[in-house]
C-alpha cells in the first residue's frame, strides 16, 4: 500500500507542489516556534495539601486494617477444645480444611438467618425445620470434640465436612420449600383479587 502511494506522490509531484501557503501562516508557525509558551502554574494551598494527605493516609489505614482482619479470619480458626487441657487447631490438621470448614459454618449461619424469618408466618414448619437442623448440627458437635482424642483426625474432619455439607443441602432445600410456600400464597392472593 505504501509503494501506491509513494508513485501517486512521484506521479502527481508537480501537481501537488503547486501550491504555496499564504505569508500569514508561515508567521504564526514561526511566532510560535520562537516565543516560548508560558503555562500558568496554579499554586495549591498548604490546607488543601493537609486535606489531601489526611484523605489519603486514612483510606489506607482503613484498607489496611480491613485487608488485615479478613487475613485474620480466614487463616485462623477457632481453636476446638476438648475436656480438660486437650486442643487441637484445624489449621494444625489440614488448613484447607480449616478453611472449608469455617467457610461453611459461614454459609450454614447465613442461611439459618434466611430460615429465621418463617418463624412469623409459620412457626410449625420453622420448629420441624429447625429439629432436622439440630440433629445434624448434634452429630457434627460431637465429632467435633471427638477431634482432639481421635488418631484419625483427617478422617474426622472429612466427616466434619460431610456433615456441613449435610446441613447446608437441607437447609438449601428447606428455603425451597419456603420459597415454594410463598409462591403459591402469592398465586393464590393474585387470583383472589383479579376475582374481586
Amino acid at each position: 500500500m505504501s509503494n501506491r502511494f509513494e508513485d501517486f506522490i512521484r506521479n502527481n509531484r508537480n501537481e501537488l507542489d503547486s501550491e504555496i501557503p499564504a505569508a500569514a501562516v508561515w508567521d504564526k508557525v514561526s511566532k510560535r516556534i520562537t516565543t516560548p509558551t508560558t503555562a500558568k502554574i496554579k499554586r495549591m494551598h498548604p490546607i488543601r495539601w493537609v486535606a489531601a494527605a489526611a484523605i489519603l493516609l486514612f483510606i489506607g489505614t482503613g484498607s489496611y486494617f480491613l485487608i488485615a482482619n479478613w487475613n485474620k479470619k480466614t487463616d485462623t480458626i477457632a481453636v476446638i477444645y476438648a475436656s480438660g487441657q486437650d486442643s487441637v487447631a484445624l489449621n494444625e490438621i489440614n488448613p484447607a480444611y480449616a478453611k472449608e470448614v469455617y467457610h461453611f459454618t459461614q454459609l450454614i449461619e447465613l442461611k439459618q438467618a434466611e430460615l429465621k424469618q418463617l418463624e412469623k408466618d409459620n412457626p410449625e414448619l420453622y420448629k420441624q425445620f429447625m429439629g432436622d437442623i439440630t440433629k445434624l448440627d448434634s452429630s457434627y458437635h460431637s465429632l467435633k470434640q471427638e477431634l482432639p482424642s481421635n488418631p484419625n483426625r483427617e478422617q474426622l474432619l472429612e466427616a466434619m465436612i460431610q456433615n456441613l455439607k449435610l446441613q447446608m443441602d437441607l437447609l438449601n432445600q428447606q428455603l425451597a420449600i419456603i420459597q415454594q410456600i410463598n409462591q403459591s400464597k402469592n398465586k393464590k392472593n393474585e387470583s383472589n383479587y383479579k376475582s374481586t
